[in-house]
């Protein structure tokens, strides 16, 4: 079968490190860590899982203590997530976005589409304008 590759958000990363995707997108992560299929996010998206670890006391009813360095090695150095180049071609799409999205969102959204990916990972609805994985 061909290779699908997949645009992560930082709320799908976030609840892949405690165990709590629903299972279409979990099904995404379990393909990529057998090497089946590709996840990909741009820095800004790895950021945001990361941030989210460390700060928040808790990731969908799971308690979380962690380093920003863990939650690191968790998604991309030992885990199933490929940090996505962005560049200025991203940045041009993302302009042509920042109208009816937030600054995050526009720059994955960017992302997703220059680099061609089949689907974004995401319960967030302000994809819905996009091919989306998440139940």
């Amino acid at each position: 079968a061909a290779v699908s590759r997949y645009t992560v958000d930082g709320v799908a990363m976030a609840r892949y490190l405690v165990d709590a995707l629903p299972p279409a997108a979990d099904d995404v992560f379990e393909r990529a860590e057998q090497g089946l299929d590709v996840i990909e996010a741009p820095t800004v998206t790895v950021s945001e899982a990361i941030w989210t670890a460390v700060n928040k006391e808790t990731i969908a009813g799971v308690e979380v203590d962690t380093t920003p360095n863990a939650v690191l090695r968790g998604l991309v150095n030992d885990g199933p997530v490929q940090v996505a180049p962005a560049d200025q071609q991203d940045l041009a799409v993302y302009g042509s976005l920042i109208d009816h999205h937030t600054l995050h969102d526009a720059l994955l959204i960017g992302n997703h589409r220059v680099r061609g990916t089949d689907a974004i990972v995401t319960k967030d609805e302000a994809f819905a304008g996009e091919d989306t994985v998440w139940q």
